[in-house]
Order: structure tokens, then sequence, then C-alpha cells
């Protein structure tokens, strides 16, 4: 967990009477062993009373007095979320057997099981709303995280070598373009997907060294891995180690077995690299116009 999560600091979980209390309980009590300091209230109200839900609610969090930045909701009527997104608190909804004609058009993710779901869920759907960068996974040496447009400076001194355009799609000249491209990545690949091109950055002071990730190329079933490593920190083994770690996140967060990876025949570190992590060549294929070996890593490899 980033230490970006710690911002968060309370989690309401407002629901009717009827939603068995035992599901709220042992997400709290499933939450605990991650808990980084976030606080938990159960606020239950009766439909019977009209506005019973947002009045109990509205009057909790003015007596907690506290930075509504900090607050999220998990809510199961769309009073409640059109009231917390009127007033810019994080939110989710809650599925239940009572209100599955409801639309939740206010609120950027459902929770199915309140039960099943592990804190870090939530951290990141406040996260989402903030527009935080999730940190994807930490390795010895890295921190894998999304984007930001802050990252452009370093994007453009990474591509500004040659060899790192040589066999990657280059950057946009124009940084305006770059940017406007970036901020429609995030905003759509991030949020819709959850995964993509990811900042490869150094666990020891956070400089940007590269990108990693995994997409879907139109036309393909199988999930791609690639990455660029700036020069100056190249046969490093950063590739490697970040490509293992990302390999295992598809894995255990999207359930991808498998993955293929393009690379020209004269890339010679790429090719070695692929062959370590177990891919095998099967093939070849034009991309961008250009033949390019196509590389297959199944579950078993």
């Amino acid at each position: 967990m980033s230490n970006i999560a710690k911002n968060l600091s309370h989690i309401i979980v407002n629901v009717d009477v009827k939603v068995p209390k035992e599901d709220i309980l042992a997400f709290c009590t499933n939450a605990n062993p991650e808990n980084v300091g976030i606080r938990f209230t159960y606020l239950s109200y009766d439909n019977q009373f009209p506005g019973d839900d947002t009045r109990l609610l509205e009057n909790l969090i003015k007596s907690v007095a506290e930075d509504t930045d900090r607050l999220f909701i998990i809510t199961d009527t769309e009073a409640a979320t059109e009231y917390a997104r009127g007033s810019g608190i994080a939110c989710a909804a809650l599925l239940t057997p009572y209100n599955r004609s409801c639309a939740f058009s206010q609120v950027l993710y459902c929770i199915e099981d309140i039960s099943q779901i592990p804190l870090y869920r939530v951290v990141r759907m406040w996260q989402r709303h903030h527009g935080i960068p999730w940190t994807i996974t930490v390795t010895d040496r890295l921190v894998i995280r999304e984007q930001t447009e802050d990252d452009l400076e370093g994007l453009y001194r990474i591509y500004a070598d040659p060899e790192a355009s040589r066999f990657t799609e280059d950057l946009y000249e124009d940084p305006r373009e770059e940017a406007e491209y970036l901020r429609k990545y995030i905003e759509n690949q991030y949020r819709f997907y959850e995964f993509g091109l990811w900042a490869l950055t150094l666990k020891e002071n956070g400089k940007l060294i590269g990108r990693a990730g995994i997409s879907i190329r139109e036309g393909y079933q199988i999930p791609e891995a690639g990455y660029i490593i700036g020069k100056e920190y190249r046969c490093r083994g950063y590739a490697e180690e970040a490509m293992k770690a990302i390999i295992a996140y598809g894995r255990s967060e999207f359930g991808f077995e498998e993955y293929m990876a393009f690379t020209k025949e004269q890339n010679v570190p790429s090719v070695r690299l692929l062959k370590s992590l177990g891919f095998e060549k099967r093939g070849y294929d034009l991309i961008m116009g250009e033949n390019h070996a196509m590389y297959i890593l199944t579950k078993q490899q």
C-alpha cells in the first residue's frame, strides 16, 4: 500500500437495516489486517422513513467534522450517492436484493459482495475519485504505478535516446499533443480497464526510468506485455524485474493466463529477455507496417 493511501481516513457504510449486518462486519473484520489508520462506521437506516438515509448520513458527516476529501461512503441508495456526488465525496454503491432496479449513474464503482472486497480495492476506488495514481505493485527496486502528466518531462528525456524509439512508437513531437494524449489515456484506459502502460520508478528516489505494462492490441485476444527502459538504466535487470511483476499482477488481478509480446529480431536484448521469462516464438506479424516476431507465454511456462 502506498503512503498516499493513508490520506483516506474514514469509510462509512450506509445501508438499509434489511441488509445483513454480518456482511458489513465481515468487511470491517477482513479489512483490519490491512488497516492503515482508517476508521470504519456502520450506519443503518430504516427505509420506512423517507429521507432517513441521507439525513442520517449528512448528520454523521457533520458530527465527525472531517475533511470530506478523506471520506469514502459505501451506500445502497441512489439518494445517498447523489448526496455524495453533490458534496464531492468519494462513493461506491452496494448492490443488494432490494436495489436491483437502481441505476446508480452517480458512481464510478458498484460492489456486489462487501464481505469479500479487500480494503485495497476500496482505497483504489477512493483514489480514482480524486485522480490519485494507483500503485500497481512494488518490487525490490521499483515502484510500478499509473502514469501522470508530471511524467512528461521524464518521458521525453527517455525517448530522446534514438534507441528508445527504434523498436517502439515514439512520443508526439509537440509536448502539448503528448500531454493531451496522456490525459485521455489516464481518464479512459485506467478508469475503464484498470490496466495499461505504467510508469517504472526507482523505489529509492521516485525517478522515472521507463514504462511497462499490459495492453490489448486490436485484432488479438491475448494481452500483450511490453516495456521500455531509459538508456542509463539498461542492462541492470530492471526490465526483467518489472516484467515478472507485471505478468504476475495480470494473472492475479485479471486472470490473464497467457501473454504475447512483439519484437524485432535485431532487438537482441528484448529477445533474450523474453526467452528468459519463458516466452516462446510462435511466428511473425506486421506491426505498424514492419515485420515483428511474436512471442507467447503460457501459464505453464
